[in-house]
């Protein structure tokens, strides 16, 4: 109730009681101040953290939108070019001598497999020299009117080193029996090489014809400065480590040779050593003819 006089509200209830109940009172509304507050901070928060992510989105969207622009440009490119290279197929496919091999490229090279065919099988097969080899694959290219350009005889070279240090350094069979032709090169400067060629018996093709180049198999290609018979020996050994020991053994009666193969086959009774018909051939001759001035004017 309120007084008649001053307007004041008058409680009934003890001191006590009111003010454990305006105490109480005033801790609620405290707590929903609080609370009211954290949600109000939580609200400003989240406007803030959707705001940042409402500009993040606006970038990627505008990002993906630059991206999607430039895979379009590239794809109309690429049809471009598509529709080029199929024009030029279709020249190509015109082209009388053209080869699907001149497409293909070998990976860190300029030019196709069918340069490299030509250009060895030029060498290997017809015996051409290297320029002569360059020279005729631009004449070739030339007459048949080919969009691309010929080799020179370096790369050409390059590609014969390769194949042949493939052919030098590839696994041997050690089942098979081996016969070894084995010569020193002419030296040049300080230094020569021991080269041992191998050729199978089995893959012998007498009498149907001689043995070829393609016959024959290299088995070592070892430089030397010096060489006498124990240093022959030893390249010997190492080289049956290759192919296992051999049939027969090949070569003149050099020295050095003639001494380090005898000890070889010293040590490897199965190893026969057969004098090379050319030399022998010639010894024979010189025995033969070596008082005849005639022979020899």
């Amino acid at each position: 109730m309120r007084d008649a006089q001053n307007g004041e509200k008058i409680y009934k209830s003890p001191r006590r009681k009111l003010v454990r109940f305006f105490e109480k009172s005033r801790d609620q509304w405290k707590e929903k101040c609080r609370d009211a507050r954290v949600r109000n901070k939580r609200l400003s928060n989240r406007v803030r953290f959707l705001e940042k992510g409402r500009e993040k989105l606006k970038n990627q969207v505008r990002d993906l939108r630059a991206e999607l622009a430039r895979i379009k440009s590239e794809e109309r490119k690429r049809e471009k070019e598509y529709e080029t290279l199929k024009k030029k197929d279709d020249g190509k496919a015109d082209m009388p001598g053209y080869a699907e091999e001149f497409d293909i490229f070998p990976s860190g090279h300029s030019y196709s497999v069918a340069h490299i065919f030509l250009f060895v099988s030029l060498v290997l097969s017809s015996a051409t020299c290297l320029r002569g080899a360059a020279r005729a694959i631009e004449i070739f290219i030339s007459f048949l009117r080919l969009p691309m350009s010929s080799p020179s005889w370096y790369s050409g070279r390059l590609w014969l080193l390769r194949l042949g240090y493939y052919k030098l350094t590839r696994p041997k069979t050690k089942a098979a029996k081996w016969v070894w032709i084995v010569d020193h090169t002419i030296q040049i400067g300080a230094e020569k090489c021991l080269v041992i060629l191998g050729i199978p018996l089995s893959s012998l093709p007498c009498p149907e014809r001689c043995v070829s180049h393609e016959d024959a198999e290299p088995i070592s290609l070892l430089p030397v400065t010096k060489s006498d018979g124990e240093i022959v020996w030893q390249q010997l050994e190492h080289a049956a480590k290759i192919t296992g020991v051999p049939r027969e053994i090949i070569a003149d009666h050099g020295t050095d040779l003639k001494s380090g193969i005898g000890k070889f086959c010293g040590k490897h009774e199965e190893t026969c050593f057969i004098y090379d018909i050319k030399h022998k051939t010639a010894a024979v001759l010189k025995c033969e003819l070596g008082n005849d001035s005639m022979a020899f004017s």
